[in-house]
This record gives structure tokens, C-alpha cells and sequence, in this order.
């Protein structure tokens, strides 16, 4: 079923009636009737009679026809047969209020299993429980009981009633904006944040979405939806439980367990979705996103200000945020010269100098010549205006506010963006209300006007190529991982198999070296030969065979990290010191194996030429993530990963230039592109190092993580040196962190 009947429904069966104003079955059918709801309403309670002008009827069965949707306002103990009743009745959907399911503990568990199972059975869809409610303003579905609140194009996606009342509050007191649509998720026993985002993205009246989540039941489903939506429109984030100890307190909210908050970090910007970490940001920047222009994809920001200090401040912002200012060119600026006179700066930042003292409309005047220029695409005036009406003389306001009208105008004609900065954000003022008239953002915060700034030009400068099931992507930079499982052919295909059945069939979820070393080589990444010794004298021959330096690693089936267990030994030189290397590896994997009850095997080695020095080491990982399915990992390789911690995390699939832009991310990234007068690095090798690691953990259902640590990184090449292959148990996919060889 669409969800349709649930947000846009012909009729509402508000289920627990009453006649108490405390509670909610009384607040939403005295809110329905004061909304303007054109559908039919149907008030039930066991008690009949008549209520607020409707006839109670004792039952779902008594109504005279099936609701599209019901509210169910009654205890968590009574829903489950309720329900039962909807799917009856043919009532397509219910809102579900009551508290005291997931988050309660496991008997609330157990009883929100139920009310699923019932709920599926009678093909109810289900929104919550423990939801604030649900609202349709352009319709007058209000279930929230909210009041006072503006239609409009904002739409609400949220876990917390405090939250959606503030949200609404800010939308209807700071702009002129208003909500579409409201919607309390709460535990997502049934309907979650992907299926509303996706119903929202063909929402007419939406214009852009605000999402407050704490634990998601399906991030996958969400960032897929959020993938296509945010091509559209724009999708703004907070995501509370960030940290472990909100992650608890998130759990104990709503039932939902949060995942790392650094793979869904990278999720939602590969899904363009505009994350904020401040609520005092959340909608100035989904206000900008949802109002104003990007501008052209080239273009960059320009400040217009009245003031050095605080556009200084701004560029400082910016520049910090990553994000390009304007260079104006010089026609532009002889004009802007011409404009403002001999005192004015004329480049990014401009500033008016005193010039709007006696006469605010300079900045109109000014913004004409900005608009149009071809490298502005997003403009920020900062400063007084809005003011000088009150500051200076009253005669200036209408001044002030004619240039207001204009300048908004002259941008949306330009399709550019425009934000104001004032100081006078919270005066009353006709010019800040002449912006606000014509929905530009006004924010007293200068901070807060460079995030949503920066938003608007992100949002012009690139639209989302992610594609979560990579069915489309055509051309250059087509995908270089597939979102589904392939089979593997070929003889390496079949090796690999072999080795993932063996390694079953011993009962281990840990691969040895060379198991892995198939496994990865079956999709395409390329190792160095070596020797594998099962002797102190084979160890010598080998280090003789192979004539110069080797690296003797300790070979086991249970030992994960052998540098831990002693069991890596480099620059052996010759038979003798290959035949001691291995006597003392045995030695160190004996006492290990001890110390940790790991099961004794007799000793193995592999013997391989030591490698030059390379520019960088890196790691390349993948892992199953339990909620966002395959991620891939790059990072700062070699024995310091946990103390460097440089990582940056991408869900699968990606294409080859997202690998490649993920390098960036990276704080040793200037060791790449030639740092110190070293060599730079061709990206290529590591992309196709990634992409073979991130094909290994697709094309093996079994695999639930992989490593490749270190990966040493040359100008030309790169050369795995050390792979660790994890896989899945009988109880789920492997949460072991990338760790050291």
C-alpha cells in the first residue's frame, strides 16, 4: 500500500475518544475540526454518545464505513487488538500515540512485535508508536493538536514531539515559511524515514524536507530513498545519538539502535543530504535550500557587507567551511568602484564604506552589479541593513525596505541565492520583513548565515550521483563496484570458493593470509609473490632462493594480528638469519597462542622480498555493517591506524572518481600528492586497490570483512602487503575495526 491513506486520507477514525480536553483523543478531534478537515471524521469510544458534534460510535465495526486511517489513542496494551479490528474493518493505516513498546525494555519488545505481526497480518500500515502525531496542514489532517502553525514548504520528519513543536515554532515565528507536512516516526515498528522521505520527494506542496533522527531501524532504505529525493529537493539532517553515551540515551528514546555514526555520516553525504550537528542551524539552512537559487555549479560566494570586522569574520567562516568566495573581475569591480565611490573595497569582500549611511538603496545597487557577474552565485549581505531605519533615522526605512524588495527580486530573476545577515535579525523592521515577504532567509547569526551560505553553494556547485543500487550510471565514471553480488567465474573465481568451504568446514571465520590473499586476488588486486616455509631450513632456503632481504610473517589460522604475537620479522639477511627469524617467530606464536587459549598448530612462515620504502601505507577495508550493508574503509595504514585515525568511510556501491575523492578526505593526502618534494602519487592504482577490496565483500555473500593493511603506495603502483579476511559467524556480520597486521 501507498501511503497515501495515511497522509493525505478521505476520512479519520479517531479510536479512544473522549471527552477530557487533557487528553489526546479529545485534542485531535476538537484540532481536526479547527484545521478545516474536509474528510469525514468518526469519533470512537465504548462510551457512545455524542462528542464535539460527532456521534461516537462504540467500535471500528458500528463506523458506517472503513476509515482510510485511524489514530489510535488508547493504552500501549490495548493496540495490538485494535489493530486487529483496523485490518477487519479494512482501515488502511493507524497512527499508533501510546508509549511503552521498543523503548520500554523487552516486554514493550515483545509487545511492539506483536502489534507487527498483527498489523501485517491485516495489512495496516503502521505509523509509530510512540509518535507525536502526524499533520497535513494544506489538508487540515492535524493529529499533532498543534496550533498556530503556517502552511507551507517545510515538511518535518522527527522522533521527538519537543522537537516538532520547536521546529514548527521557529518555521512560523522566524520566516514567512510555513509546514507541509509533519510526521512523528517513533519507534518505525512499520513506517520509517525512507519510505516518508520518498513519499515526500513527490509531495507537491514539499519543498524541502528537515529530519530530526536519533536511531534509524533502516538507514539503507533511508540514504536509498534520500539518493533520489535530494536531486529534487533539498533533505536537512540533525542526527542525535551521535556519540556513544547518545546513542544509549537514543536507544532508550525510541527503541532503535544507532551504528557507527561515521559510516552513516558518509552515507548521508554520498546521498546528498545536508547534515547540520546545531539545531539553531537546522532551519536557516533548510530555509535558504528550500527558497533560494543555487546558482550556476562554477560560482562561487561574494559577501556584501557595511562593515570590515564582521566580513572578515564571515571569510574566515567560509574559508574554514571550504567554501569558494567569488573572484570578481575587474569589470565588476571598476563598476562596483563607480557605484560606491573611492572608499569602498571593491573585491570579495565588498564593502559599502559608509556609502549606505544617508542612503541604504546603495545596496541594491551594488547587488545589481554583483548579480551580474558570472563568477557570483550566491551572494551574503552582512552588516546593519535592515537597520539604518532605526540606527540612523526613521526616514531610511522605507528606503531600506524598497531596496530589500528589489534586491530579492534581482536575485531570483538572476537565479542566484541571497542571504542577509542582521544585526536588527530580531528588531521589527520593514526591510528584514520585506525580505522575509519574499522568502529570503534572515538570520541574526553570522555563523549561521555562512552554514547556510555554504549549503546553497554546495548544493549549486554539485547535484548527487550516488546511485545505492547502481543500475543507471553510464559513462565516465561508471560504476567500478557493483551493488549486487556477482558470481565469480574463472579459475580464481572457483579457488576462492574452494577456500571460503574450507575454511567452513574447520569451523573458523578467519582466513589465513594466503586465504585471503585468494579471495582478493579473485577480484583483482595483485600480490607479490612469496614463499611459503614450514621449517627453520625451508625459511633458509627460501631467503637464500630469493637472494637479498626478506620478511618473514608468521602464517596462522587463528593468530589475526601478528605483529601483536611477535610473528613479523624484517630485513633477514641470508640462510642463518632466515632459520633464526623462524625459530623465534615459532617461539612468539607458541607463547601467544598460550597466553590467549588459542588452539596450537605447527608453525608456518611466508618468506618475501623486503619492499622499498614507499611514498605512503595505507589501509583499504570493507566491513558489513549490520544496518548500512558494505562499507568501505581508506585510511592511514601500516602499525599506528588506531592512533593516527584518519579514515574516511564510503556505503557501497561507488564509482571509481567517488573512490578517488574520498582520498582527499584523507589527512595524509598531502603525502599523495607530493609532499616534501616527493614523487606524487597517480591516484589509479589505490582506486582500483579500493575498488577490488569493495568487490570482494559484494561478491561474497559469506565475507563480513576484509583488510588490506598496510597497502604501500608508490608513484606507479601500490602493493598490498599484508590482507586479513573475516568471515560472517553464525550470529551476524563481524564488528572488528580495522586493526594492525
Amino acid at each position: 500500500m501507498t501511503l497515501g491513506p495515511i497522509f493525505e486520507p478521505r476520512s479519520i477514525a479517531v479510536v479512544g475518544a473522549s471527552s477530557n480536553p487533557t487528553k489526546r483523543g479529545h485534542q485531535i478531534l476538537r484540532a481536526l475540526g479547527d484545521s478545516g478537515y474536509p474528510g469525514r471524521v468518526y469519533a470512537v469510544s465504548p462510551k457512545g454518545g455524542r462528542l464535539l458534534g460527532h456521534e461516537v460510535y462504540t467500535s471500528l465495526e458500528e463506523m458506517p464505513e472503513a476509515a482510510d486511517l485511524a489514530v489510535i489513542c488508547t493504552p500501549a496494551a490495548t493496540v495490538p487488538d485494535l489493530l486487529r479490528a483496523c485490518g477487519e474493518r479494512g482501515v488502511a493505516g493507524a497512527v499508533v500515540l501510546a508509549v511503552g513498546f521498543g523503548e520500554a525494555g523487552p516486554a514493550g519488545a515483545e509487545l511492539e512485535a506483536r502489534l507487527r505481526r498483527v498489523a501485517r497480518k491485516g495489512g495496516v500500515r503502521v505509523v509509530g508508536p510512540n509518535t507525536s502525531g502526524l499533520l497535513n496542514l494544506p489538508l487540515g489532517v492535524n493529529l499533532i493538536g498543534a496550533r498556530g502553525v503556517r502552511p507551507g514548504g517545510i515538511a518535518l520528519l522527527v522522533q521527538s514531539g519537543n522537537i516538532a513543536l520547536d521546529l514548527m515554532t521557529q518555521v512560523t515565528e522566524g520566516s514567512r515559511m510555513g509546514i507541509s507536512i509533519c510526521c512523528g516516526l517513533g519507534n518505525e515498528a512499520d513506517v520509517g524515514f525512507g519510505e516518508v522521505l520518498a513519499f515526500l520527494g513527490d509531495h507537491a506542496d514539499t519543498d524541502a524536507i528537515v529530519a530530526h533522527i536519533e536511531g534509524c531501524k533502516d538507514p539503507r532504505a533511508l540514504l536509498r530513498a534520500a539518493a533520489s529525493v535530494t536531486r529534487r529537493k533539498p533533505v536537512v539532517v540533525i542526527k542525535s545519538g551521535r556519540t556513544s553515551a547518545g546513542a544509549h540515551a537514543a536507544l532508550s528514546h525510541t527503541g532503535a539502535i544507532a551504528g557507527p555514526y561515521d559510516r552513516l555520516r558518509a552515507g548521508f553525504a554520498q546521498a546528498g543530504v545536508v547534515e547540520v550537528t546545531r539545531t539553531d542551524e537546522l532551519l536557516p539552512v533548510a530555509i535558504a535550500l528550500g527558497s533560494q537559487p543555487c546558482g550556476p555549479s562554477h560560482a562561487g560566494v561574494t559577501i556584501l557587507s557595511d562593515g570590515g570586522g564582521q566580513s572578515t569574520l564571515a571569510v574566515d567562516t567560509l574559508h574554514e567551511m571550504e567554501v569558494p568566495l567569488a573572484g570578481l573581475t575587474a569589470e565588476t569591480s571598476a563598476a562596483l568602484r563607480t557605484c560606491l565611490g573611492p572608499a569602498a573595497a571593491v573585491r570579495t569582500p565588498v564593502d559599502v564604506a559608509g556609502a549606505a549611511d544617508a542612503d541604504p538603496g546603495v545596496f541594491a545597487r551594488a547587488l545589481e552589479v554583483i548579480a551580474a557577474d558570472p563568477s557570483v552565485g550566491v551572494v551574503m549581505v552582512v552588516g546593519l541593513f535592515g537597520g539604518y531605519g532605526i540606527r540612523f533615522s526613521e526616514t531610511l526605512a522605507e528606503i531600506e525596505a524598497e531596496a530589500a524588495r528589489s534586491m530579492a527580486a534581482l536575485m531570483r530573476g538572476r537565479g542566484k541565492g541571497l542571504v542577509v545577515h542582521s544585526q536588527y535579525a530580531s528588531h521589527p523592521s520593514a526591510a528584514l520583513d520585506a525580505f522575509r515577504e519574499a522568502h529570503v532567509p534572515v538570520i541574526g547569526s553570522l555563523e549561521v548565515a555562512c552554514r547556510a551560505v555554504a549549503a546553497l553553494q554546495r548544493r549549486g556547485a554539485s547535484r548527487v550521483a550516488w546511485r545505492p543500487w547502481g543500475r543507471d550510471r553510464t559513462g565516465p565514471g561508471a560504476a567500478a563496484v557493483p551493488e549486487r553480488p556477482r558470481g565469480a567465474g574463472g579459475e580464481s573465481g572457483a579457488k576462492a570458493h574452494s577456500v571460503i568451504r574450507a575454511v567452513r568446514r574447520e569451523d573458523r571465520i578467519t582466513l589465513a593470509e594466503t586465504e585471503s590473499r585468494e579471495l582478493l586476488a579473485a577480484s583483482g588486486l595483485p600480490f607479490e609473490p612469496l614463499e611459503i616455509v614450514h621449517s627453520a631450513d625451508e625459511a633458509a632456503a627460501a631467503a637464500e632462493l630469493i637472494g637479498g632481504p626478506v620478511a618473514l610473517k608468521l602464517l596462522s589460522r587463528h593468530i589475526t594480528h601478528k605483529s601483536d604475537a611477535g610473528g613479523v620479522l624484517l630485513n633477514v639477511t641470508g640462510g642463518d638469519e632466515a632459520r633464526t627469524a623462524f625459530e623465534s617467530v615459532a617461539a612468539n606464536a607458541r607463547a601467544y597462542g598460550s597466553a590467549h587459549a588459542l588452539p596450537q598448530e605447527e608453525c608456518s612462515a611466508t618468506v618475501s622480498p623486503m619492499l622499498a620504502a614507499p611514498v605512503a601505507e595505507l589501509l583499504v577495508g570493507a566491513c558489513r555493517d549490520p544496518q548500512l550493508g558494505p562499507v568501505l574503509t581508506i585510511g592511514a595504514g601500516g602499525i599506528w591506524v588506531e592512533v593516527l585515525r584518519d579514515a574516511v568511510h564510503r556505503v557501497l556501491p561507488v564509482a571509481a572518481n567517488e573512490i578517488e575523492a574520498a582520498l582527499s578526505d584523507l589527512k595524509v593526502k598531502a603525502l599523495l600528492t607530493g609532499a616534501r618534494g616527493k614523487e606524487a602519487v597517480k591516484p589509479g592504482a589505490i582506486v582500483e586497490a579500493a575498488a577490488a577490496v569493495a568487490d570482494c565483500i559484494m561478491r561474497w555473500p559469506d565475507v563480513a570483512e576484509v583488510e588490506v593493511n598496510p597497502l604501500f603506495v608508490y608513484p606507479e603502483r601500490v602493493v598490498p602487503v599484508d590482507a586479513r579476511v573475516v568471515l560472517r559467524s553464525k550470529t551476524g556480520p563481524s564488528t572488528m575495526q580495522p586493526g594492525r597486521s
